[in-house]
């Protein structure tokens, strides 16, 4: 039987004997797949600056509207159009309170449009930063295509750069990044660190996929390097609640691929592997980051960094953000209980008032108050809803998933995210979602959650 896609000999002829299956999978839904990751991938490129290859001005299309935000919309068009490809994903049981939570973005738009007489297409280009999550849709096509793994080796090569640039920033205060702010923090003890926002490129999912690779396959020395690549920018972000997260993320796929192998045995193996993983990190930041000394007083004074001020309600965690909640729900109180008040020019625009500033640096800086104060009890009901049976879809799958996968890594990634943000996160985080809509990641986790959901009905694996 002659290979496909192999010489094949017939008397003094020599032809070449395709699969007709062959060709329409690699030259026609691979290079489909491969089209679709490669213009999402361009958007999130464009959208972190492009690394400062390309000068902002040569994708900038129009003021502030850049092409990336073009290709969002694009993306999402064309993912909507071709909606039946992933048909039995778009009707799946799991992704209707999705779908219900952008229709009621949409409903918000429409009546703060009415009740604010923005002009509409102003009004929509102003709320570009809302529709990132609406990029379910094209991952829900890209999933299906199975296109996901490609747009991680696109991805990875400017992670490895960003991260580069990113480390580097952080110890001059020179903007090597674009798209970057860097600002100087006092820290206890006379010390004085740059704090650099932004600019990472997913170097996060990176290094939480070696780490998950090592707890569920086997540990690999070379990947080291990588590990500490990946997460010295965020030691240098000097971010407290990043670092719980990680914590939090790291033990949590201990502690569910101990209960899916139900070998508690292996709790020992893998705590000896964190502690390998902790010193190695440790060593490499001793040896290859300057004056390691000094960022070792910096990140120890920022841990313990505040604890008086937690302690009599004031400070970081204190007195702001308890004013801000007030504020927020002073705001929702006084104005539509059950709609909120929507897009409101003071977040679309800008604040006009000493009172709206601090009511416009509440709505970013919290999260389920700024969903009460702009979406109102509907939205807020929306939200919980979304929040808490995502973690118990996500449980559910993790624990009935017959193999360790790519598409297992991210559930376990959505389902500690939301557990995080409900139990251990500050800042009164309490749900995923915020005035922009789905917090950063969702919009792939989401639909890599309803695609497992659906496989394993099919096949019986989840009843």
């Amino acid at each position: 039987m002659p290979v496909i896609g192999a010489p094949s000999v017939s008397g003094d002829k020599t032809t070449m004997l395709y699969s007709e299956n062959f060709l329409k999978d690699e030259l026609i839904v691979n290079l489909r797949a491969r089209v679709l990751a490669f213009f999402i991938f361009l958007y999130y490129f464009i959208q972190n600056g492009t690394l400062g290859l390309i000068p902002p001005k040569y994708y900038l299309v129009y003021r502030s509207i850049r092409l990336s935000e073009l290709i969002l919309y694009a993306l999402v068009i064309y993912s909507l159009i071709l909606y039946r490809e992933y048909k039995d994903l778009f009707k799946s049981k799991s992704f209707l309170i999705t779908k219900i939570f952008l229709l009621y973005i949409l409903f918000e738009f429409l009546v703060s449009y009415l009740r604010y007489n923005f002009g509409p297409i102003e009004y929509f280009f102003r709320l570009k930063g809302l529709w990132t999550s609406f990029l379910v849709f094209p991952f829900l096509l890209l999933i299906k295509r199975g296109g996901l793994p490609f747009l991680i080796k696109l991805i990875f090569p400017v992670a490895v750069i960003s991260n580069l640039l990113y480390i580097i920033t952080a110890l001059t205060g020179i903007p090597f990044l674009p798209d970057v702010e860097i600002i100087r923090q006092s820290l206890p003890g006379d010390i004085e660190v740059f704090r650099v926002f932004g600019g990472t490129f997913f170097g996060e999912l990176y290094f939480l996929g070696i780490v998950y690779y090592w707890i569920t396959k086997r540990f690999r020395l070379w990947q080291m390097g990588l590990v500490a690549l990946f997460i010295i920018p965020h030691i240098l972000a000097f971010g407290r609640l990043a670092w719980v997260s990680f914590v939090f993320t790291i033990l949590a796929m201990v502690v569910v691929n101990s209960l899916n192998k139900r070998n508690y045995k292996i709790l020992f193996r893998q705590s000896v592997l964190l502690i390998i993983m902790a010193l190695s990190i440790t060593f490499a930041f001793i040896k290859f980051i300057p004056e390691s000394d000094y960022y070792v007083d910096a990140l120890s004074s920022r841990i313990f960094q505040g604890q008086e001020d937690v302690k009599y309600d004031e400070g970081t965690y204190g007195t702001r953000v308890n004013t801000q909640n007030s504020s927020l729900i002073y705001l929702w109180m006084n104005s539509d209980i059950f709609f909120g008040i929507g897009f409101h020019p003071m977040w679309v625009i800008g604040p006009d008032s000493y009172e709206e500033t601090i009511i416009y640096g509440a709505l970013s800086d919290v999260s389920w108050p700024a969903v009460l104060a702009a979406y109102g009890l509907v939205g807020l009901l929306i939200t919980l809803i979304i929040q808490f049976y995502y973690i118990f879809i996500s449980f559910k799958i993790i624990r009935h998933s017959p193999k360790v996968s790519l598409y297992t890594f991210m559930v376990i990634l959505l389902f500690t995210k939301l557990v995080f943000d409900s139990t251990a996160g500050f800042s009164f985080i309490f749900v995923s979602t915020g005035l922009w809509g789905f917090f950063s990641g969702l919009n792939i986790y989401i639909p890599v959650l309803v695609f497992m959901y659906e496989n394993y009905k099919k096949r019986g694996i989840l009843k």
